[in-house]
């Protein structure tokens, strides 16, 4: 029997005032040989693991603050999540920032929020687009928020329980992505999993090649349980950057275009489709793209990445950091 609870204290932060909330889970699980049950049952012996360790971020201390925080424009959710898998706790804060729709979010000093809203408010700057009425299978320079929504895809093909991609497939050489639970800047953090399984950080594609899936207690390497009926999922996708400078990236790429910032982004059947902010055609200036359609076979044709790299908001669940990246893709007009 195993014990799970999660425990959420919400400050919402807006320009007309702050409220706060509170959210609970709680739940008692049973380890069975068909996996974690919610109903009492008989129990499988759990196979072993690496056992989990209490954390408290120095952050707790500061999270009340985040009622005093004012804002004139844009939003923010400061949270302070406390989330327990038997004996072992982790206390961490978690912020979530808005303006006009560009997000970011970072696990940390709630402090931080305003600096934070006058950085969206410089991506959230007004343009003027063109319509252009062609575009073929074109080279894009993607911007980091675009590449990890990518590769947040990806991650998706490599659950143990439901991979999409073999072992040993091999992607573009240049790649190498990591998952990075213990990077304590970026909302996936968790000393441990959902599971109570220590966590440590993978190597899951490198140089290319797919090295490991995504696992739990039930199936493959361990260490990967998200959720209270824990199914493999990564907490930090980190994309190892490359030796281009991004100025000598644009410069080399004489026809093509830059992709900036994501609206949403969604897997349809074998292709990646990004709905972005921006699309910029090198030479010509913004243009009206409706999505990029990344089928997955165009993976080996990313052939540089920048020595840059940052972390950008994919979801509330999982945190990244990423270059530029260069590829091939398919854009959308219509």
């Amino acid at each position: 029997m195993q014990t799970f609870s999660l425990k959420e204290v919400n400050i919402h932060i807006t320009p007309k005032g702050n409220f706060s909330e509170m959210k609970e889970i709680n739940a008692t699980r049973y380890f069975t040989k068909d996996g974690w049950s919610l109903t009492e049952a008989k129990e499988e012996r759990v196979p072993d693991h690496d056992p989990c360790i209490s954390f408290r971020s120095d952050s707790v201390d500061k999270f009340y603050k985040s009622k005093d925080i004012r804002v004139q424009e844009g939003s923010a959710i400061s949270k302070k999540v406390v989330r327990a898998v038997n004996e072992c706790v982790e206390e961490k804060v978690l912020n979530y920032v808005e303006y006009r729709g560009v997000r970011f979010a970072y696990a940390g000093d709630p402090s931080k929020i305003p600096t934070v809203v006058d950085f969206l408010r410089s991506l959230a700057k007004p343009y003027t687009q063109s319509r252009v009425f062609s575009l073929e299978r074109i080279t894009a320079i993607l911007d980091p928020e675009v590449t990890l929504h990518i590769f947040h895809h990806v991650m998706s093909l490599l659950r143990s329980d439901e991979p999409g991609l073999k072992l040993e497939e091999r992607l573009s050489p240049y790649l190498t992505v990591i998952d990075d639970p213990l990077n304590q800047e970026l909302v996936g953090f968790s000393v441990f999993d959902d599971e109570g399984v220590r966590t440590v950080k993978k190597e899951l594609i490198g140089d290319g090649y797919v090295l490991e899936y995504l696992g739990t207690l039930t199936k493959g390497k361990p260490g990967n349980a998200r959720g209270v009926i824990p199914r493999p999922d990564y907490f930090n996708l980190i994309v190892k950057g490359g030796d281009w400078e991004l100025e000598e990236l644009r410069e080399e790429t004489k026809e093509g275009i830059i992709v900036s910032g994501v609206e949403r982004s969604e897997l349809m059947r074998k292709s990646i489709r990004i709905f972005p902010r921006r699309v910029t055609l090198l030479g010509k200036g913004d243009i009206i793209v409706r999505e990029i359609a990344i089928p997955l076979q165009e993976l080996v044709t990313i052939d540089a990445l920048s020595k840059e790299v940052r972390s950008a908001f994919i979801d509330e669940e999982h945190g990244g950091i990423a270059p530029y990246i260069r590829m091939m893709v398919r854009p959308i007009i219509y």
